[in-house]
């Protein structure tokens, strides 16, 4: 078994680099132009090589995950399914064109592909701290594992990667303006009647000509945050010592899961934001 596999989280991939194409102008999916799906895989291919430094290894494939509408695929989506090499996962999109279900497809595709020890590395192409557990799990069966980020520091777009998941890779790399300049485009959504607006700022990922109302974002609450991470350390049996690498700063993977389900328990309003997560684990890191 000498072969690695490509992990890519599309909604985060894109999201990014459309912000570095269009130096900023725009933050859409539907403003994004994938120019040559082929070159984009290939870039992505290699980057990966480069940062596991993989030459002389085989590539089992490409999964690309990414949230499809009701109706089905987006041109850009059918495109990259035509890609050799290339799988795609479906997730979902809810209502507020947010996509759902790639996060938890990805952690059980890397955990069956290590089980089956069908690759010996693995790369992804993401920047959420769900992934972390997987990460870990794949790590303890002998596999190595890279992340790959987008930014471009000069632009002023951060990587917008987890501090969960780039702790825990054992190698980190990043993509920008350079690498996408052969593959992507900035073309701006056109208007689809006379009176549309020039944007549709709330326009679902990939899908031009559909908007959604307006979605207004709810400050978490950090006091209740607080007090279900509390009220965690405090019904613990045994003291917490080691719970936090004094390095690293990563939360141990067992006690991480136990105490987002805590949280998300105590808040008792349904997922939880990465925001709400991110908080949660900076108050237990600050309190043990």
């Amino acid at each position: 078994m000498n072969r690695f596999v490509v992990m890519v989280d599309a909604g985060y991939l894109l999201r990014q680099s459309i912000e570095i194409v269009s130096k900023k102008a725009s933050t859409l999916r539907a403003d994004l132009e994938i120019s040559d799906p082929t070159a984009l895989i290939k870039v992505l291919v290699d980057k990966s090589k480069a940062t596991l430094d993989l030459s002389g290894k085989e590539l089992l494939r490409v999964y690309w995950y990414d949230g499809v509408m009701a109706q089905g695929y987006t041109p850009q989506q059918r495109a990259i399914v035509n890609v050799d090499d290339v799988q795609f996962r479906a997730g979902t999109i809810n209502g507020r064109g947010q996509q759902k279900g790639v996060d938890s497809l990805i952690v059980t595709d890397l955990i069956e592909l290590t089980s089956h020890r069908a690759v010996c590395d693995a790369v992804l192409v993401t920047g959420d701290s769900d992934l972390a557990v997987g990460i870990e799990i794949a790590q303890r069966r002998g596999v190595r594992i890279a992340v790959l980020g987008v930014e471009d520091l000069a632009l002023g777009v951060s990587h917008h990667q987890s501090f969960e998941i780039t702790s825990r890779a054992d190698r980190v790399g990043m993509l920008g303006d350079a690498d996408f300049a052969p593959c992507l485009k900035f073309s701006p959504a056109k208007p689809s009647g006379p009176n549309a607006p020039a944007s549709a700022p709330n326009a679902v990922p990939g899908v031009r000509s559909q908007t959604l109302p307006p979605a207004t974002a709810t400050p978490i609450d950090k006091a209740a945050i607080e007090a279900a991470v509390k009220g965690f350390i405090g019904q613990q049996a045994s003291p917490l010592t080691g719970a936090v690498d004094p390095v690293t700063k990563r939360i141990d993977a067992t006690i991480d899961r136990a105490l987002v389900h805590h949280v998300y328990t105590a808040l008792a309003h349904g997922q939880l934001s990465g925001e709400e997560k991110v908080y949660a684990r900076q108050i237990f890191r600050s309190q043990v």
